[in-house]
This record gives C-alpha cells, structure tokens and sequence, in this order.
C-alpha cells in the first residue's frame, strides 16, 4: 500500500533542485512521520550510443558528485516541453556532435527510491555517426573516446564508471 501524505511543504528551491519539500506522511500501519523529506530535480536522459562499426560513445570527464574524473554516456536534463527523446537526441549532438539511425528507450527510472528526486530516462542509439562538431559540451569539457563493448563491462574497467545511473544503462544497454 502506498503511503499518504498528509501535507507537503516546500523548504528549498535553488540550482539544479527544483524543491525540497518536507512532507507529512502517514504509513499503511498508520505510523506518521511528521518530517519526511522529498526531492525533485529535473529529469533526464543517457544515451548509450554505438557507432557503425559498434564502438561505444564514452565520455571522460569529471564528475563534481563524485569529485571525480569518470567515465559516463551522453545525456542531460530535459528542457521544458521536451520529450526524452527529443532530449536524448538533443544530448547526443549537443555532447558530441553525433546523430542516430535508429533509437531504442531502455525504460526510465526513479533515481533515489525514497526521495525520488528525478527520473531517468535510459535510451539506446544505434547506427551513430559524427554530423558537426559539438554543439553546446558540458561544463566539464568532456574527453569523447570510442570503446569496445566487452572493454566496458570488464570488472577492471567498471570502477571508471563512478555515477550509478550510468552504470545501469551500461547494464541494460549489454545484456538484452
């Protein structure tokens, strides 16, 4: 049974966090819990992109969750209006300057299963080919490297992947 909030009341909006709401809650077994706390962020998407000859779009970069150089996939926050293709296909060529044949949703997922905080949304594009250079590149001025599939899932490679969501798309995206 789901929980029921009895009021929620916005305490922070700022940066990246749309809210921080502290939430009244009642429980199935009727237990309240008067300070719950639940965060939203924007949406978004990764994109786990093999080119022609079936190498991997991978970006090297540093993370400041992490405190960081990690590897990762291209993707970003969903503009307003946007569907998460249309914002997977804009993350691609703003990251990278690459475009898709053929593009395939993986599922979206809740990134925190008690807070919430946002969802991401997990996409496959096959078929991936330079078209310009890239458009708009992180902050982080990410390295683009091209790898081997079987490289990215070896047990020594996986550390390099320090984001959890990235991980879980590596996953999904090599074992069908």
């Amino acid at each position: 049974p789901a929980w029921e909030c009895l009021s929620s009341r916005p305490v922070f909006s700022g940066g990246p966090i749309q809210e921080i709401a502290v939430q009244h809650l009642r429980l199935p077994d009727g237990t309240e819990v008067p300070d719950y706390y639940r965060i939203r962020m924007p949406d978004y998407v990764l994109v786990f992109a093999v080119d022609l000859t079936g190498q991997v779009l991978v970006l090297r970069q540093y993370k400041h969750g992490p405190g960081r150089v990690c590897w990762g996939f291209p993707g970003g926050a969903l503009e307003a209006g946007e569907s998460p293709i249309e914002a997977a296909r804009r993350e691609l060529l703003e990251e990278t300057g690459w475009v898709a044949d053929r593009w395939t949703s993986l599922g979206s997922y809740v990134t925190n299963g008690n807070q919430y905080c946002n969802t991401a949304h997990l996409y496959r594009a096959d078929g991936c080919r330079v078209e310009t250079d890239a458009t708009r590149p992180d902050m982080e001025r990410p390295e683009l490297m091209l790898m081997d599939r079987r490289t990215l899932v070896r047990p020594d490679v996986l550390p390099h992947f320090a984001v959890a969501s990235h991980l879980a798309l590596l996953a999904v995206a090599t074992h069908p």
